[in-house]
């Protein structure tokens, strides 16, 4: 059977924390499961104490754009004037409103030194740049909740402040780092070359990469060497357009390419778990198409797991 990676993945966020994740659903996939806030984090950690087939998942540790407001960078600030400094809005109602359901905001360093466990840790993830995030009116995402979106967004200032610590997290530890970037691809590759281009040790994976060919070949590949940048592709956005998809990974280097569901992975039903694998097959298939070599899906689902050794070792 073909061992499939899902790169870049996910577990439920629930401020309640009362979502029990289960590693049931683990076997035949190798999964680097990413934790986006502190929600997260305690299911991803209670997940992977819970395991029997810790060989089959990667941990990652980070802090999302779409979470990053809950943190503050710096000295400590009361929580409105910290919101206020950290949002950016035009409806003072709706910003009120958001200040009420918030919770206090956390301290970044002190959550760092507090949860980062290199012995637990092989990447920081998922950690970037959104522009176009706005939040909910609960205050944050969370999987389930049909809150209505609000205008305010996390100012990219803050966001760049809190991306450019776990930028320095990585090349502290000198381990990988998994990548958000929406429709910020200048500003996140230039913090990417002041931050990690330095530090050989450092790999890069885009994730669900949507920014353009000529970025990719004329920005991160000129600069970076190709051994340390990688895609991470999705069914959902990368191969909307299977067409689309199988240019982009025409366009790339075949060592660089990865598959990801992007998925919460803590749901047991074997229908669910079944869906992933098949998204999973499905990319290998694509990518077995455009490289237009006669290679089948076990094969390329071969490729790409090489490639992810070489990612995350």
């Amino acid at each position: 059977m073909d061992k499939l990676v899902d790169a870049h993945c996910h577990v439920v966020t629930d401020p309640e924390n009362t979502h029990c994740g289960d590693a049931e659903g683990f076997r035949g996939m190798l999964r680097c499961v990413m934790s986006s806030n502190p929600y997260d984090w305690s299911n991803l950690k209670q997940m992977t104490s819970n395991s029997v087939r810790k060989d089959d998942i990667r941990v990652g540790f980070g802090v999302h754009p779409w979470y990053s407001h809950l943190f503050y960078v710096g000295a400590s600030r009361n929580k409105l004037s910290h919101y206020q400094d950290v949002l950016e809005y035009k409806d003072k109602d709706q910003f009120d409103n958001l200040v009420r359901v918030l919770p206090e905001p956390i301290d970044l360093e002190g959550y760092i030194a507090g949860e980062f466990d290199d012995a637990l840790v092989s990447v920081v993830g998922e950690v970037g740049l959104d522009k176009l995030f706005r939040l909910p009116t609960n205050g944050f995402y969370v999987q389930g909740e049909k809150a209505r979106l609000t205008s305010v967004k996390v100012r990219i200032s803050h966001q760049e402040a809190v991306f450019r610590r776990f930028c320095r997290l990585a090349t502290h530890a000198g381990i990988p780092i998994s990548i958000h970037d929406v429709k910020c691809h200048g500003k996140l590759n230039d913090i990417c070359n002041e931050e990690l281009l330095p530090c050989p040790s450092v790999k890069i994976c885009l994730h669900s990469y949507t920014g353009s060919t000529e970025t990719l070949l004329g920005q991160w590949l000129k600069k970076f060497p190709s051994d340390r940048v990688f895609v991470s592709l999705s069914k959902w956005i990368n191969f909307k357009d299977p067409e689309e998809g199988k240019a982009l990974v025409r366009s790339l280097p075949p060592n660089c390419i990865l598959t990801e569901t992007d998925f919460p992975i803590d749901n047991p039903d074997p229908t669910y778990q079944g869906d992933l694998m098949e998204q999973l097959r499905y990319l290998n298939a694509q990518i077995a198409q455009a490289w237009d070599g006669g290679l089948d899906a076990s094969q390329a689902a071969l490729h790409v797991y090489e490639n992810f050794q070489r990612f995350i070792e």
